[in-house]
């Protein structure tokens, strides 16, 4: 049960991404990074009550790198959002 939990937070973490590319929103980046954010702390340590231990190392890094991916998108998306802010000021100069 454990594992379809993070299999259901890693797919929805990916869409959002391909949402967030799609559509150029910053709100389904900040989700899709709070969904990788979560897998990303997921993979450090879990331990269930009934004495299970569940640990998936290759995840680590696919969240790291996925993370890593949305900072950068996040950054071009504000600086996209600042140059458009800026470009209507110019022509009345």
């Amino acid at each position: 049960m454990l594992e379809s939990i993070f299999i259901m937070i890693i797919a929805a973490g990916f869409i959002f991404f391909i949402l967030t590319i799609e559509l150029e929103s910053i709100m389904y980046s900040a989700v899709s990074l709070l969904m990788w954010i979560i897998t990303l702390a997921g993979q450090v340590y879990v331990e269930v009550p009934s004495d299970t231990y569940y640990d998936e190392p290759a995840f680590f890094g696919v969240a790291l790198g996925m993370i890593l991916l949305n900072v950068i998108w996040l950054i071009i998306m504000f600086m996209k959002d600042k140059e458009q802010q800026k470009a209507p000021m110019n022509r009345f100069k």
